[in-house]
Protein backbone atom coordinates (compact mmCIF):
# COMPACT_ATOMS: atom_id res chain seq x y z
CA UNK A 1 0.00 0.00 0.00
CA UNK A 2 1.23 3.52 -0.85
CA UNK A 3 2.08 6.39 1.21
CA UNK A 4 -0.86 8.26 -0.49
CA UNK A 5 -3.54 5.36 -0.54
CA UNK A 6 -2.30 4.60 3.16
CA UNK A 7 -3.40 8.62 4.15
CA UNK A 8 -6.44 8.20 2.14
CA UNK A 9 -7.29 5.19 4.33
CA UNK A 10 -6.74 6.57 7.14
CA UNK A 11 -8.48 10.01 6.70
CA UNK A 12 -11.66 7.94 5.11
CA UNK A 13 -11.70 6.42 8.65
CA UNK A 14 -11.00 9.41 11.09
CA UNK A 15 -12.90 12.57 9.35
CA UNK A 16 -16.34 10.84 10.79
CA UNK A 17 -14.57 10.75 14.19
CA UNK A 18 -13.66 13.84 14.05
CA UNK A 19 -16.63 15.29 12.62
CA UNK A 20 -19.14 13.63 15.24
CA UNK A 21 -16.77 15.73 18.21
CA UNK A 22 -17.12 18.45 16.85
CA UNK A 23 -20.76 18.42 16.83
CA UNK A 24 -20.88 16.95 19.58
CA UNK A 25 -18.43 20.16 21.52
CA UNK A 26 -20.76 22.56 19.52
CA UNK A 27 -24.15 21.46 20.47
CA UNK A 28 -23.76 18.69 23.61
CA UNK A 29 -25.31 16.08 22.46
CA UNK A 30 -27.74 17.20 19.93
CA UNK A 31 -27.19 15.58 16.64
CA UNK A 32 -27.53 18.37 14.18
CA UNK A 33 -27.67 17.77 10.26
CA UNK A 34 -27.53 20.59 8.16
CA UNK A 35 -29.47 20.71 4.73
CA UNK A 36 -29.20 22.23 1.98
CA UNK A 37 -32.01 24.27 0.37
CA UNK A 38 -32.92 21.65 -1.80
CA UNK A 39 -33.09 19.09 0.79
CA UNK A 40 -35.01 21.34 3.33
CA UNK A 41 -37.63 22.12 0.77
CA UNK A 42 -37.76 18.62 -0.08
CA UNK A 43 -38.23 17.49 3.55
CA UNK A 44 -40.82 20.34 4.13
CA UNK A 45 -42.40 19.91 0.87
CA UNK A 46 -42.55 23.39 -0.06
CA UNK A 47 -40.71 25.10 -3.01
CA UNK A 48 -37.52 25.43 -3.07
CA UNK A 49 -38.17 29.47 -4.00
CA UNK A 50 -39.97 29.68 -0.54
CA UNK A 51 -36.58 28.46 1.42
CA UNK A 52 -35.10 31.04 -0.44
CA UNK A 53 -37.43 33.78 0.19
CA UNK A 54 -37.92 33.07 3.76
CA UNK A 55 -34.09 32.99 4.64
CA UNK A 56 -33.61 36.06 2.46
CA UNK A 57 -36.01 37.57 4.76
CA UNK A 58 -34.85 35.95 7.93
CA UNK A 59 -37.97 34.27 8.75
CA UNK A 60 -36.21 30.63 9.00
CA UNK A 61 -32.98 30.27 10.82
CA UNK A 62 -29.93 30.02 8.04
CA UNK A 63 -26.12 28.95 8.93
CA UNK A 64 -23.88 30.76 6.45
CA UNK A 65 -20.48 29.04 5.41
CA UNK A 66 -18.63 31.35 3.14
CA UNK A 67 -21.11 32.15 0.11
CA UNK A 68 -23.40 28.57 1.13
CA UNK A 69 -26.53 28.56 3.26
CA UNK A 70 -27.75 25.40 5.50
CA UNK A 71 -30.59 24.61 7.71
CA UNK A 72 -30.85 22.95 10.99
CA UNK A 73 -34.61 21.00 10.54
CA UNK A 74 -35.32 21.29 14.04
CA UNK A 75 -34.58 24.66 14.09
CA UNK A 76 -36.71 25.69 11.13
CA UNK A 77 -39.87 23.49 12.48
CA UNK A 78 -39.30 25.43 15.61
CA UNK A 79 -39.39 28.96 14.21
CA UNK A 80 -42.41 28.34 12.38
CA UNK A 81 -43.99 27.00 15.33
CA UNK A 82 -43.17 29.96 17.40
CA UNK A 83 -44.41 32.06 14.26
CA UNK A 84 -47.64 30.26 13.59
CA UNK A 85 -46.73 29.80 10.59
CA UNK A 86 -47.85 26.48 8.74
CA UNK A 87 -45.30 23.98 7.34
Amino acid sequence: MSETSLAEALAAIIKPIVEDAVKQAINGDREIELLTPEELADRLKVPLSWVYEQSRQGNIPTHRMGRYIRFDLREVIESQKKNGSPS
